[in-house]
C-alpha cells in the first residue's frame, strides 16, 4: 500500500506507543482492581460485587490481549519484505481479511 493509508508495513510509531501504552495500562489495571476488594459485611451483595469486578477485570485483560495481537500483527507485517506482503494480502480471504480491514 503506497497510497498512504494505513496498511501492512505502514505502522506509525504513534500509533505503535498508544497500543503498547493501551496494553499495559490495561493489564496493569486489571491486576490492581482484583488488589481492591473490600469487605461488605452482607454476603449477597459481596458476591454480587466480586462477580462484577471479576468480570471487569476479565474485560481489561481481555482487551490487553487484543492490543497485545494487534501489535504483533503490525510487527509482522513490517518485517516482511513489500514483495511478501502483497502476496499474501492478496492470498488472504474470509473473515482474516474482513478482520484486518476493520482496524
Amino acid at each position: 500500500m503506497t497510497d498512504g493509508s494505513p496498511g501492512a508495513g505502514a505502522a506509525d510509531p504513534a500509533i505503535l506507543r498508544a497500543l503498547t501504552t493501551g496494553r499495559s495500562t490495561t493489564r496493569t489495571m486489571s491486576d490492581e482492581l482484583l488488589t481492591h476488594l473490600p469487605d461488605l459485611g452482607d454476603l449477597p451483595t459481596q458476591r454480587a460485587l466480586d462477580a462484577w469486578v471479576e468480570q471487569a477485570a476479565d474485560t481489561l485483560r481481555a482487551l490487553s490481549e487484543a492490543l497485545e495481537e494487534r501489535l504483533l500483527e503490525l510487527g509482522s507485517a513490517r518485517s516482511l519484505p513489500p514483495a511478501v506482503d502483497d502476496q499474501s494480502s492478496s492470498a488472504t480471504t474470509g473473515s482474516a481479511s474482513r478482520r484486518g480491514d476493520a482496524w
